[in-house]
């Protein structure tokens, strides 16, 4: 059995909301007084009333709420600007939060609330915990994974002796240097589906066919040089790996090719055995689980966000928009630019 709900009007000022709401002017308190009134009527709960108005229902309640209590003086009282929340955490509590809140240690808010409570016996409500984090500019993001094999150590030990491995590689100084970073990406029939943009309680509805077909595409970025080699694979293999970097090679046959790759099975590394690479490539290995490293990996994202929410047939299909938003980047060198930035790449080419 439903409980009760409290009398709207007890202070019965029912007959002065009527009468003053189609004479108020001002927006925001001819709102109230419309929600009032409807309430007042009887015929729609504080739900429809938050619907028919585009607010909360909490929003509807709480306005209830003060005309039950202070009548239409309390309802149309506004609040003064500048006021803000009063402050129930000191200093140092705050930049305790803020660490924290800078290890990403909640997923929820209602998770960072519980902790203020059991840590400091904090007597105001979820809300104001919601205050207290975008204060310390807390964002709600999407995490990135991160295997738990990855040695931090090992990532920030590369970019810092990026410059001094080109230099060991002893390369001949009659011909120029190249270099290149690479990697590969599968892609296939299987749906990639993505957020679309759409009206306010509209579902989104994305036609899927799933097929279990895949080919790979190899891609390269050129540091510094604004150029970019790609290749269709239908499969990844050493086979495969050996003719991408041959076709890298063979864009200047005259100069040499250091190329950085991660340590996947299927590649030549830097440390393994080199049959096949040809001679004008020299092979540097990124560490372990560092994906971040390679800006190859920003242009994957974009090429699945041009693929994603489609049905293909073929895999012809799929390979022809891959093409086309790959085209890009070879015909507008500023694309290549873009991706590898001016971060430890850039900079440590230049150191030598």
């Amino acid at each position: 059995m439903a409980r009760p709900r409290n009398p709207l009007d007890p202070l019965h000022q029912g007959a002065q909301v009527l009468a003053l709401h189609p004479r108020e002017k001002v927006g925001w308190r001819r709102e109230r007084l419309l929600a009032v009134k409807l309430g007042l009527e009887g015929k729609l709960s504080s739900k429809a009333i938050a619907a028919q108005l585009g607010h909360s229902q909490t929003t509807i309640t709480s306005w209830f709420n003060l005309y039950r209590k202070k009548g239409i003086e309390g309802l149309l009282e506004q609040k003064q600007r500048g006021q803000g929340f009063a402050p129930e955490l000191d200093e140092s509590q705050m930049q305790e939060l803020a660490v924290e809140l800078e290890k990403g240690r909640w997923r929820t808010a209602k998770e960072a609330y519980a902790w203020l409570k059991e840590r400091f016996n904090v007597k105001f409500g979820l809300p104001q915990t919601y205050r207290y984090l975008k204060k310390l500019g807390g964002r709600l993001k999407v995490t990135r994974p991160c295997h738990t094999k990855k040695d931090p150590l090992k990532v920030v030990a590369f970019k810092e002796t990026l410059a001094q491995k080109l230099m060991d590689l002893d390369l001949p100084r009659d011909r120029s240097l190249r270099l290149w970073i690479y990697d590969e990406a599968r892609y296939g029939l299987a749906p990639v589906t993505r957020r679309m943009w759409t009206r306010r309680g509209t579902e989104v509805v994305c036609p899927v066919n799933k097929q279990y077909q895949w080919g790979y595409v190899f891609g390269a970025l050129q540091i510094g040089g604004a150029g970019c080699e790609f290749l269709f694979s239908p499969k990844v293999s050493k086979e495969a790996d050996r003719n991408f970097l041959e076709q890298i090679s063979r864009r200047d046959p005259g100069a040499m090719h250091v190329i950085i790759g991660d340590g996947a099975g299927f590649h030549h590394r830097e440390k393994g055995p080199q049959e096949g690479v040809p001679k004008n490539v020299r092979i540097l290995t990124l560490p372990p689980y560092s994906p971040e490293l390679n800006p190859v990996e920003k242009l994957w994202d974009l090429m699945k966000d041009s693929l994603c929410n489609r049905v293909y047939e073929t895999l012809e299909e799929v390979e022809k928009d891959i093409t086309r938003v790959l085209k890009g980047y070879w015909e507008d060198g500023r694309k290549v630019f873009s991706l590898i930035g001016k971060g430890y790449l850039l900079s440590k080419l230049n150191a030598i």
